[in-house]
């Protein structure tokens, strides 16, 4: 399809996906939101492991030079309705930020030439369902506007909240900006590990370690509490190991541990991506809980996070209390629902 001489083209088999790596990257390069979640690794990774046959329709928008403007990463399936439905590529349980890619400053194009077609092609979707929209998304303001007709009901809500922590130039700034009594609970954890264990080591999984150590990463995170046991089912255990072994190839991948005398006493799974470190799971062995192992594990990261140079340290989706101890304010992801009025369906 054309619009005033934009391309729009629908993507719908597998290989598609394949053969936009060296685009997907050039233009992700030219984006607004950049984060690894919207990077083609990830992206294939999750559609290889859990997308449906058939259910691909990633949408490309290409100036009539053929220069590649966007991409919108949809895949189809039903909701709980039976309605047809949109979303993007990566899911709501394992990625955190989802978004269109798109070269900035053409974002006006794109958004206007994805809903002209959404609108021209209603047999192919009845609710559109965007999930974990950063709140700094040009598609919070420039892609919602679209929509400002009859014939559809909105909704744009807060989701969830991904709680981050600019970082300082040093560990004693980092410190220093921080609560007396957090700052203090620090230290003191770090301490009595200290003593008691009579020292520990920050260990960072490399190429060679890695096989022993996402196994040993696997079996802290099963062992932290039944959640995680649920959530960590075969087909998902199966991603990380693939997941983890490609990002570390990329150098995204930090997976980091506490050990004393020998022991793992906490895994840390982030990735570092940009100028952010990204806190995407963890695990610990309850046995040594007296020791805050994950507590210490997250100081020694940040740590070395800021001598990396890194200006951010991201948590990532979730409220939990132990994150604005280390000084975390909220950034909000958005959840934005189109749902087309049965009478305009047809």
């Amino acid at each position: 399809m054309t619009v005033s001489s934009i391309q729009v083209q629908v993507h719908q088999d597998d290989s598609d996906l394949m053969n936009l790596k060296h685009e997907w990257k050039d233009l992700l390069e030219r984006s607004t939101t950049n984060t690894l979640f919207q990077t083609w690794q990830w992206n294939q990774l999750w559609w290889k492991h859990f997308g449906r046959s058939g259910g691909l329709f990633l949408m490309t928008v290409r100036s009539n030079h053929g220069e590649l403007l966007g991409i919108a990463p949809f895949f189809r399936d039903l909701n709980e309705k039976k309605r047809k439905r949109l979303q993007f590529i990566g899911g709501t349980d394992l990625s955190d930020y989802l978004d269109f890619i798109v070269w900035q400053g053409k974002e006006p194009l794109f958004y206007s030439a994805v809903s002209e077609f959404l609108n021209s092609h209603p047999k192919f979707w009845e609710v559109l369902d965007l999930h974990c929209l950063p709140a700094d998304s040009p598609a919070l303001h420039g892609f919602i506007g679209s929509y400002q007709k009859e014939g559809f009901r909105k909704s744009l809500s807060v989701e969830d909240v991904c709680p981050r922590v600019q970082l300082p130039s040093s560990w004693d700034e980092f410190l220093a900006g921080m609560s007396q009594k957090n700052r203090h609970e620090i230290r003191r954890k770090a301490s009595r590990i200290r003593r008691e264990a009579e020292g520990y080591r920050y260990l960072v999984t490399t190429p060679v370690s890695f096989s022993e150590d996402i196994e040993s990463f696997l079996e802290l995170h099963r062992q932290s509490d039944v959640e995680k046991i649920a959530f960590m089912n075969p087909k998902r255990e199966t991603f990380f190991r693939e997941m983890a072994w490609i990002l570390l190839q990329e150098g995204w991948l930090e997976l980091s541990f506490l050990e004393v005398n020998g022991s793992k006493l906490a895994g840390l799974l982030n990735f570092r991506y940009g100028d952010t470190a990204y806190v995407y799971n963890s695990g610990y062995d309850p046995e040594f809980g007296r020791w805050s192992p994950g507590w210490v594990l997250i100081s020694l990261s940040i740590q070395d996070a800021i001598e990396w140079g890194l200006k951010n340290y991201d948590f990532m989706r979730g409220n939990e209390p132990y994150k604005y101890r280390f000084g975390a304010r909220d950034f909000e992801i958005y959840r934005y629902t189109i749902q087309r009025r049965e009478e305009h369906l047809h």
